[in-house]
């Protein structure tokens, strides 16, 4: 009898570790989405105030997806929805391929090709036009304005400074942003600046616009003057507020 109990005990023993192990495999924590798992830190990030536009690479994946991969000479980083992603070169027998985070990033010429972690192959085409636009907003530009004939450029940081560039490249005019004025309806904002050397007047206005050159279309017309002449272009801004 004495035996038969102690048997007893030992089993029920064993029962309940069994049943222990059972549980504690059944409460595994659930996988988070590739997205989040990887996702840098803002910490992590490195400075983009210098990022030039031959650095910056925009890309359309299937009409489902758009990224941004800004090269440098050692790695390169994926701006992707939602998530920053730090790949490094390996080795390829053709084009620039990167992998990092269970992700790669292939580039040949105006293709690229995207995998992310457990994904299949994505392939990608180059755009262009919109480097010049991805680099200015990672450099923290928050409005950014061009036009033609001749050719000119303007990029805005609100709390930091102008630069205006034009005659395709030949003339440059960097200033401290100056305050805003805006009129009564809210749809025109104004910034003038003015020094012993030139005076510069830029009014963005709330109404579509339409660039000659590219034909792209875009939410707000510019106008700028330059001590005396005035250009008109098509703007955008760049930062969510």
């Amino acid at each position: 009898m004495k035996f038969f109990s102690q048997y007893n005990y030992i089993y029920l023993i064993l029962l309940l570790s069994l049943a222990f192990l059972v549980l504690g495999c059944g409460q595994r924590a659930e996988p988070e989405s590739d997205d989040q798992s990887n996702t840098i830190e803002q910490s992590e990030l490195p400075g983009f105030e210098s990022v030039d536009t031959d650095q910056v690479f925009v890309y359309n994946c299937a009409d489902t997806l758009q990224f941004t991969a800004h090269v440098t000479k050692d790695s390169t980083w994926l701006l992707l929805p939602n998530t920053t992603i730090k790949v490094l070169p390996v080795k390829s027998g053709s084009g620039a391929r990167y992998e990092g985070n269970s992700y790669l990033y292939w580039s040949k010429g105006n293709e690229a090709i995207l995998q992310k972690p457990k994904g299949s192959f994505t392939t990608c085409q180059s755009v262009p036009e919109e480097r010049s636009w991805e680099a200015a907003k990672l450099r923290g530009v928050d409005f950014r304005a061009l036009g033609q004939e001749p050719g000119w450029f303007l990029e805005l940081k609100k709390n930091n400074q102008l630069k205006y560039v034009g005659n395709y490249g030949r003339d440059t005019i960097t200033v401290k942003t100056p305050t805003s004025e805006t009129d009564i309806q809210g749809k025109r904002t104004v910034y003038r600046s003015k020094d012993a050397q030139q005076t510069l007047k830029l009014v963005i206005a709330d109404t579509p616009c339409t660039d000659s050159m590219s034909g792209f279309d875009f939410p707000q017309t510019v106008t700028v003057t330059v001590d005396g002449n005035t250009y008109r272009g098509c703007g955008q801004y760049l930062q969510q507020e």
